[in-house]
């Protein structure tokens, strides 16, 4: 039981200080209108460049916050960088591309957001992160009817092309203090996020809403240490919150993981510790959950 009380209280005191440092982190200096920058707020422009052009110029003076405004805006892949965060106004909606060719890949996906051996980034505000993906896992679909997609990369007994050509929505991997607040993910081609080998990492107040195709999971946490996941609404098309273990050196695992005062919907299981479990899973608690409308 003290042991118990004992681990409560560090958990405690380490989400604390991680809240206080990452706050710390993300009072930047400068803001970074993406529209300053060339975005078009139509949802038929590509905006890709313009959003890459604020997120470099922020990062080239030191760190600041990039602002979507009000408005559509249409992009494939950008690359997050150290000490910036994205800001969306109330409004703001950051439309993924159609089009295939939009999306770069890093690691084991291809995605809408990448962050790769970054620290302090953050992704705030009211806005919506849009992946289209019933639009665009279609538009993949097609390219095996046309042969422009091999039959190795087709699942010929699920009907559709595998998980990796299917970009998700964020793929943070190897990065350290990072906050999601706030915002709204929906419609991913495949998961909607992937947090892999991170460290300090806060999702709090955010709403999932993703049930437009297959292995549409909410979270998914890989071999990442001290994360807190919190006041979360998640509606998943397969697992809502899911921790896995993809290290196959066993040198890192997930380690010090907190989920409280979540709301779960789920095509699968609402919280599961599994798939992939090639290396650890420890000091993982979770604590007033709702689930409702579980399939599995």
């Amino acid at each position: 039981i003290l042991q118990t009380v004992f681990f409560n209280v560090l958990m405690k005191l380490i989400t604390a200080l991680m809240f206080v440092f990452l706050l710390g982190n993300n009072s930047y200096a400068k803001d970074y209108l993406i529209t300053d920058f060339g975005a078009i707020g139509d949802g038929k422009v590509l905006c890709t460049s313009s959003i890459q052009s604020a997120i470099d110029n922020a990062s080239k003076e030191g760190g600041g916050r990039v602002i979507i405004p009000k408005g559509a805006f249409l992009s494939g892949t950008i690359f997050m960088k150290s000490n910036v965060e994205i800001h969306f106004k109330r409004g703001a909606r950051l439309l993924g591309s159609i089009n295939p060719e939009d999306y770069k890949k890093v690691g084991k996906w291809k995605a809408l957001v990448i962050a790769h051996k970054v620290s302090n980034i953050s992704f705030s505000g009211k806005g919506t992160i849009d992946g289209r993906g019933d639009k665009l896992a279609l538009r993949i679909d097609s390219l095996f009817y046309a042969g422009q997609i091999d039959s190795l990369d087709y699942n010929f007994v699920e009907k559709r092309p595998k998980w990796y050509l299917r970009p998700v929505l964020f793929q943070i991997l190897a990065c350290r203090n990072i906050t999601v607040r706030g915002i709204t993910l929906k419609n991913s081609s495949c998961w909607v996020q992937s947090y892999e080998l991170c460290i300090n990492l806060v999702i709090s107040n955010i709403k999932v809403d993703s049930d437009t195709y297959w292995n549409n999971d909410g979270i998914d946490i890989m071999d990442c240490k001290n994360v807190e996941i919190s006041n979360c609404d998640i509606n998943a098309a397969d697992d809502g919150i899911c921790i896995k273990s993809e290290d196959w050196t066993r040198k890192r695992f997930c380690d010090n993981i907190l989920i409280s005062n979540c709301r779960v919907r789920s095509s699968a299981s609402a919280i599961k510790l599994g798939t992939s479990s090639v290396s650890h899973m420890r000091n993982i608690t979770v604590r007033d959950i709702k689930v409702y409308d579980t399939y599995r």
